[in-house]
């Protein structure tokens, strides 16, 4: 049987409407946890420093909550001495944060951080063992750090991370991973999960992936000689489980001015989408519906969404310096290929893992891989498995499901899902520690 191969390098970080088309087909119920878990992280809390803040209630730790990349939370189990410990499942990065609760004031207090490899988060995508014990986690309000005394090269064995310089590569990718701490979005001093409210705050990056560069991509099996350039960005917020009118507007507040389409610390959003069925809600930022082109990272701090009379606040917000405007440096990505039959139907999807390092595209080592990318079948947070790949018909249209592809393997077979490429409008992928790696590749056929 003759064979057609078509070569697509899925090289962007996707930007507007293609980051919504996967929020909006890609998300389900948020905000609970799974029923059943294979993984423990244990520990005490230690001293609770407040010194430099002018006002605090008290520096007791109440609750501490594990919140997966997926966006599952687990609330651990707090004895009166300060030991705790949390059940969770392995196979995603978690933040983990320290929380005060009083009458109706919630306070974070600290999140993990690991000093030494930069991390923001625990990294339980491939983990060796079943569990991890902190050790005595201290606390430091003013900075908002917790920091266990677990040794960092125990924990880096115990992450699977064979060693330090994976560790760092690692640090450099999870910075999005502190935002997820927030969990009285709405500051109506209820824990967000605990009300069957989840919201999500990403920063999505544009490689540029116009359709007049599809030709060159289409160039035998793989173009492995397609070099990423983060193009520009913007910031999406998504809600599950909080009301607001559809087709209404939304004014973002910056923690620092934004310089270029235009110099500005306020914007309104796109106007508010539905998310899948009337589930929920999104919004993302542009400046003169254009996206951001600098700074070249999104900036660093306190974010405000207002929509009528709420006001929606994300603090800790960081954006990590792999994924700025012009970056040519860390980024892992997958290039495809499909492989159709003589109808005209894809029947196997082949895929590579790359890496560029300072504009110089490089084979990734495993551990590399493991450590940027997630692996998981199923999100009870989000209705999509990790890595997926999803085919479009039209700029909103999901032909089918969205479909999982192995992490650690290098074929897919697609034979089952009846997928015509002359019906393909676009692809995307999915892969990275916070699903904000979404690429979009236009065929152009």
């Amino acid at each position: 049987m003759k064979k057609n191969i078509y070569s697509v390098l899925l090289i962007g970080l996707v930007l507007g409407i293609a980051a919504f088309e996967i929020v909006q087909s890609g998300c389900g119920q948020q905000g609970s946890s799974p029923s059943t878990t294979n993984y423990t992280v244990s520990g005490k809390v230690g001293t609770v420093t407040t010194s430099g803040l002018s006002a605090f209630a008290t520096n007791t730790v109440t609750h501490i909550v594990a919140i997966s990349a997926d966006n599952d939370k687990y609330l651990a189990d707090l004895s009166t001495d300060g030991t705790f410990s949390l059940k969770i499942n392995k196979g995603t990065p978690y933040a983990l944060g320290f929380y005060n609760k009083t009458g109706s004031t919630i306070t974070l207090l600290g999140y993990l951080q690991q000093k030494d490899v930069s991390w923001e988060s625990l990294p339980i995508m491939n983990p060796s063992v079943d569990a991890t014990n902190l050790g005595t986690v201290e606390i430091n309000a003013a900075s908002i750090e917790a920091l266990p005394t677990l040794d960092i090269t125990t924990l880096i064995s115990q992450m699977n991370m064979v060693d330090t310089a994976t560790a760092q590569y690692y640090g450099t990718l999870d910075d999005q991973m502190a935002v997820f701490t927030n969990l009285d979005v709405d500051s109506n001093g209820i824990f967000d999960f605990q009300e069957g409210k989840s919201y999500l705050f990403q920063n999505y990056v544009s490689m540029g992936t116009a359709s007049g560069e599809i030709p060159k991509m289409l160039n035998g099996n793989y173009n492995d000689t397609y070099v990423p350039n983060p193009a520009n960005y913007h910031l999406v917020l998504s809600c599950m489980g909080d009301s607001q009118t559809i087709g209404t507007t939304a004014t973002f507040t910056f923690p620092a001015p934004v310089t270029s389409p235009s110099t500005t610390t306020t914007t309104t959003c796109v106007t508010i989408e539905s998310t899948g069925g009337g589930e929920g809600w999104t919004c993302y930022s542009k400046i003169n519906n254009s996206p951001i082109i600098s700074p070249e990272v999104a900036p660093a701090g306190t974010y405000t969404v207002v929509v009528g009379t709420k006001t929606y606040t994300f603090r800790n917000f960081k954006a990590t310096s792999v994924l700025k405007v012009g970056s040519n440096n860390g980024l892992i990505y997958p290039v495809f290929n499909l492989v159709t039959n003589e109808a005209g139907y894809i029947t196997t999807v082949n895929y590579r893992w790359k890496k560029l390092v300072n504009g110089t595209i490089t084979t990734p080592t495993a551990t590399e891989i493991k450590a940027a990318i997630e692996n998981t079948a199923l999100s009870t947070s989000f209705v999509h498995p990790s890595p997926f790949i999803s085919f479009f018909s039209g700029p909103s249209t999901l032909i089918g499901s969205i479909i999982r592809f192995e992490r650690d393997s290098s074929s897919l077979d697609l034979t089952s899902y009846n997928i015509k490429l002359s019906s393909v409008h676009h692809i995307q992928a999915s892969y990275n520690l916070t699903s904000q790696v979404v690429c979009k590749f236009d065929l152009g056929l």
